[in-house]
């Protein structure tokens, strides 16, 4: 009987130190993650545009990595124009550059007055053109 005992004992001990060590390397996982997203979060330089509707000019800033630009509401760059698709384009923070693509859209996205079919680095002084809609990108 102190055979049997002892059998489910190792076996018991053996389980509980694997299982600590999956949790160890779980939370040494974990903290490499929240570590390359803060690093990630630090190295994107924010993207300033000014945004021309009719005329009518506005400002922004964006600092988060991808920025929808479109008519839906819940897109970070909001344009409220008929000639704007409700997810227009895309602005991604990628490899140090500020990226454009097209999300096929209806009247398409313009760069510098040529269109965009593949993702395009956007640099200071660049000109999108969601339909109607001039975006100009600054420093």
């Amino acid at each position: 009987m102190s055979g049997i005992v002892l059998l489910v004992l190792r076996a018991a001990m053996t389980i509980a130190l694997y299982a600590f060590l999956g949790w160890a390397l779980w939370l040494l996982w974990r903290d490499l993650k929240n570590q390359q997203n803060t690093l990630v979060a630090q190295q994107i330089t924010p993207l300033n545009v000014v945004i021309e509707i009719d005329s009518a000019k506005r400002k922004q800033e964006f600092s988060s990595p991808e920025i929808i630009i479109g008519r839906d509401p819940t897109v970070q760059c909001v344009i409220d124009s008929k000639t704007v698709s409700t997810h227009h384009a895309r602005l991604n923070f990628d490899r140090g550059q500020w990226w454009v693509e097209d999300l096929e859209s209806t009247n398409g996205t313009l760069l510098n007055q040529e269109r965009v079919s593949i993702p395009t680095v956007v640099t200071p002084g660049d000109q999108l053109r969601c339909g109607e809609t001039t975006i100009t990108i600054e420093e």
